[in-house]
């Protein structure tokens, strides 16, 4: 009698857990292993798959902001994209596109400017986040000893104002999805990218 209880509890465990699966989203934040933030510098990956895509009309872009949810006083920085699938929705007639834009509620791409996911052959495989470290300003020439030398001057961006951001108010991280005009997103039958990002809490 216990065996039979047993086996009938785990196929209930079982269907329960295959039912759960079924109705989870395909996009996921997960913390990262403190081997993967040792190799990788970020803490958090968001993960997002063409499951993800509910748009069904052609040339209309789709903003998914249920991934990733930014609480005040957490700061945030996106490390890098990765391409681990390219998007295809199969269709031979046309070159197809999927770009994406990484930002908030402030500013649309202020972590990742618009980048191709697309199998067309200029699909990003990986592309670091927008950098906040320094821009150029001009170039000086110097002599020294009778030498002329071209020096580029860099300068330090003093504001948050691209790649990363302390948040005051509680706001979520949006990834925007645009095809091509011939296609509708939900039409992508493969594709996965994730999305490294760096929270402090």
């Amino acid at each position: 009698m216990d065996k039979k209880l047993n086996m009938w509890m785990v196929m209930v465990l079982m269907m329960a857990i295959m039912l759960v699966a079924r109705l989870a989203p395909a996009s996921s934040l997960h913390p990262l292993t403190e081997q993967e933030r040792a190799n990788i510098g970020a803490t958090h990956v968001a993960t997002i798959t063409y499951a993800d895509f509910t748009e069904t009309a052609t040339n209309t872009a789709q903003t998914l902001t249920n991934v990733f949810t930014v609480a005040a006083k957490e700061g945030v920085q996106l490390v890098a994209m990765q391409l681990q699938t390219a998007f295809d929705t199969g269709n031979t007639n046309y070159t197809g596109s999927v770009l994406v834009e990484v930002g908030d509620g402030t500013d649309a791409d202020l972590y990742l400017t618009s980048t191709e996911l697309a199998s067309d052959g200029t699909e990003v495989w990986l592309k670091h986040g927008r950098s906040v470290q320094a821009a150029t300003s001009g170039v000086v020439t110097q002599v020294v000893a009778g030498v002329t030398n071209a020096i580029t001057v860099l300068t330090a961006l003093t504001d948050d104002s691209t790649g990363r951001k302390v948040y005051t108010a509680a706001d979520t991280v949006d990834f925007k999805f645009t095809p091509n005009s011939d296609e509708a997103l939900s039409s992508n039958t493969v594709g996965e990218v994730r999305f490294y990002f760096k929270v402090i809490e």
